[in-house]
């Protein structure tokens, strides 16, 4: 399969690269930043804010993986984040759609329901893909507004689009990181549910919407099956959450993993056989896991 990925020069984008060419795929990437010498695929250096550098990039191609981003809120510079976020992101569907690329993947975000961040709590838990959305800032107003624009291609075209939203993405050299971190009262971690998602299980996430069977579009939240507390979930929930409703049994849900996540990925499994694999729980004395 040929796949155009944007942002290939980033955190996840370097690994969803290498990924690809070690399955097979020729890829070609779209970064603002130019190619090393020793690159190993195609790189067309440019913006995705421009559409005719996007539809340039498109050509030939018969799947995009859209990692292009302003990553998080930048003070300041709430138009630049929507701008890149939104027009972005249109373009890119536009481009796919003149292309004839029918397999879209963008990478949303846990932001894009609004309930993390500490801005306003979550309505139940665990929280999953139905939670009602409520952006509270310029970066999860984008990747909110972002999806919408997936659905409305998937409806209007037929596209199928799948947004993933991990929760914080890990590589596994921060694992410790993320030890020291799970604390109940850590107000930050609090704020995100205490949730993470190891980077390659989030590449695996994006190999998988490109050969699977479901249509249409898709909002799918990535989280790895733990926490990152060194407390239980339901000693978390009775400290952190006490006012929050269970949409699910608590002690049934945490039955048979007593770290089990406050994030639901029962969508990602059901569109894509996906479930996270990796922990920081697992890992050795070097802190890989």
């Amino acid at each position: 399969m040929r796949v155009l990925v944007t942002g290939g020069h980033g955190k996840i984008g370097r690994l969803q690269t290498e990924t690809l060419l070690k399955a097979g795929h020729t890829v070609r990437t779209l970064d603002r930043t130019a190619a090393p010498k020793n690159a190993p695929c195609e790189h067309i250096p440019g913006d995705i804010c421009d559409p005719y550098t996007v539809r340039g990039a498109m050509q030939d191609m018969d799947a995009v993986i859209h990692l292009a981003a302003i990553p998080n809120d930048r003070h300041g510079a709430s138009l630049e984040v929507l701008d890149v976020n939104v027009r972005g992101t249109w373009n890119v569907l536009f481009a796919a759609l003149e292309a004839g690329v029918q397999q879209v993947v963008t990478f949303s975000s846990v932001n894009a329901l609004g309930c993390v961040g500490g801005r306003r709590a979550a309505e139940y838990l665990p929280i999953d893909d139905e939670h009602p959305r409520h952006p509270n800032s310029p970066y999860q107003l984008s990747k909110h507004l972002m999806e919408e624009s997936c659905r409305s291609f998937s409806e209007r075209y037929g596209m199928n689009t799948f947004c993933l939203r991990p929760v914080f993405v890990a590589n596994k050299d921060e694992y410790h990181w993320l030890k020291h971190r799970g604390q109940l009262d850590n107000h930050h971690m609090q704020g995100e549910y205490f949730g993470y998602v190891d980077s390659r299980d989030v590449v695996d996430a994006g190999m998988r919407c490109l050969t699977t069977t479901a249509s249409g579009y898709h909002g799918l939240l990535l989280t790895a099956e733990d926490t990152i507390l060194q407390a239980g979930t339901l000693e978390a929930a009775e400290h952190c959450y006490p006012n929050t409703t269970w949409k699910q049994d608590a002690v049934e849900y945490t039955r048979t993993n007593p770290f089990r996540s406050f994030f639901d990925c029962s969508a990602a499994l059901n569109a894509l056989g996906w479930r996270a694999t990796h922990s920081w729980r697992n890992m050795d004395e070097h802190g890989e896991g």
